[in-house]
């Protein structure tokens, strides 16, 4: 089955607002609450299906324009069942300038000999902000399914206007890689990446390593200053629920920092307008004020 969902968002005075959207079977979109609960635009992609099966392709595009501000949510675990050929996942994310998108999904479980791809690309203005979270789990635990899929690919790619400058390529199969080994899952069983994408990476790299300093209970992570104005967060655990709550928690500090960050700058960019301003009215009052002046003295006729 062919499927898509497509969302175009842009700012309306205070608010982010749907302007277009579309789904078709067995996805659903909707809003997440009360469109007017907060300024920002909150859609949580919703579906009929037990998941996702063999042949089946899925395309998530995303439009944020200028100024808008949008969080999108799943429903639930995103269960990748048994396959011959495997299934495909694509999804294009266009930010433009001062945007920002905050998109944290479900952990992806892969049931038995389940083969999947996805590719991810995210378009981005030099100033637009992204938060992207993507949790990949070993499979049915309780199955006895443990690493007992096919393969899994998934490739992210970040472009700045139009230059790359980020790519996460992971392909694991686990058949042929010692994949519960060092340098892969380790004895974990999920595993969960982190990106914060914006003008803000470096002051937020400083916020995580004062934040992030101590350990985590059942978390292993590490992160990094990946690229230019990107944060590279990797972790490691045995519970997808609970990497999924660490991930969406860190995806609130950087939405948070966000909006400070940008209110920040929209007030130091407001008072450099009404100072120029001022100094306009002054230096036009001046001139005024000679012009009057030169009005006023009479030319004296000649003795």
């Amino acid at each position: 089955m062919e499927s898509t969902i497509k969302i175009n968002a842009e700012r309306e005075g205070a608010y982010s607002v749907l302007k277009e959207s579309f789904h078709n079977a067995p996805y659903k979109l909707t809003h997440y609450g009360s469109p007017r609960a907060q300024k920002h635009l909150e859609m949580i992609i919703m579906s009929a299906s037990p998941g996702i099966m063999d042949g089946d392709m899925l395309t998530i595009d995303v439009n944020v324009k200028n100024d808008a501000h949008v969080k999108l949510f799943t429903q639930s675990f995103n269960k990748l069942h048994s396959m011959k050929n495997g299934a495909y996942q694509h999804t294009h994310m266009k930010l433009s300038a001062k945007s920002v998108l905050h998109y944290v999904p479900h952990p992806v479980t892969p049931f038995k000999d389940a083969i999947f791809y996805a590719s991810n690309r995210i378009d981005m203005a030099d100033d637009a902000t992204l938060i992207w979270g993507d949790i990949i789990s070993a499979g049915r635990i309780y199955m006895d399914e443990v690493f007992q899929f096919e393969k899994l690919h998934s490739r992210t790619e970040i472009f700045r206007n139009g230059r790359l400058i980020l790519t996460d390529n992971q392909c694991l199969m686990p058949k042929v890689q010692p994949i519960q080994k060092l340098l892969f899952f380790e004895s974990y069983t999920h595993q969960a990446t982190f990106m914060y994408s914006g003008p803000w990476a470096k002051a937020m790299k400083a916020e995580f390593d004062e934040i992030l300093s101590g350990e985590y209970e059942d978390i292993a992570f590490g992160f990094t200053y990946a690229a230019e104005d990107t944060l590279l967060l990797r972790a490691l655990g045995t519970d997808g629920e609970l990497l999924y709550s660490f991930l969406s928690m860190l995806g609130q500090m950087c939405w948070e920092f966000t909006l400070h960050e940008q209110s920040k700058r929209e007030e130091v960019r407001n008072n450099e307008v009404d100072k120029a301003e001022r100094e306009v009215s002054a230096d036009v009052l001046v001139k005024e004020s000679v012009t009057v002046k030169r009005r006023k003295v009479k030319k004296q006729p000649a003795a």
